[in-house]
């Protein structure tokens, strides 16, 4: 499970980067434009997968929030903290059960590994909004994020 868990958490930090790094290309006004979708603009969904990945992240470790400005970069900030984190973990940390509380005050407790997995996936989910935010704006150049994009890129000779 460790080498899984280890390639979802470098899968979720490529597929931000390909993302940040496109939309860096872009007018300030666009990342801001207003979209029909779970969040109103570019920027909003990007920095909303930043910030679950930050609360998921305090609940996980145990460790205080981190602190980001509203530029899109901050998206690669919190998936390298993420990534880094993860990479530390044995197969003994990655079962370990977490305790932790919604902010409904429902309280759970969960293996390590399947807070990640919902984190990761979670992270996916709104990568596939802004890919269509994207389209929605007639942006060219749309980086794919398929996480079987990725995994051919770790095969020997394709790195």
């Amino acid at each position: 499970m460790k080498e899984l868990i280890h390639q979802y958490a470098a899968y979720d930090l490529w597929a931000n980067t390909r993302l940040v790094e496109r939309l860096e290309r872009e007018d300030e006004r666009l990342l801001d434009r207003h979209v029909k979708s779970s969040f109103p603009s570019l920027r909003q969904t990007m920095l909303h997968i930043r910030d679950a990945g930050n609360t998921w992240y305090q609940r996980i470790f145990g460790e205080p929030a981190l602190a980001f400005g509203a530029e899109i970069g901050s998206v690669l900030k919190m998936s390298t903290v993420m990534q880094d984190r993860v990479r530390g973990l044995d197969e003994a940390g990655l079962n370990a059960p977490v305790h932790y509380a919604r902010a409904n005050g429902m309280s759970y407790a969960q293996p390590r590994w399947q807070l990640l997995m919902h984190c990761f996936n979670h992270a996916s989910y709104h990568r596939g909004q802004v890919i269509t935010i994207m389209r929605q704006l007639d942006l060219g150049d749309v980086p794919g994020t398929d996480l079987v994009a990725y995994q051919r890129l770790l095969r020997p000779g394709k790195q």
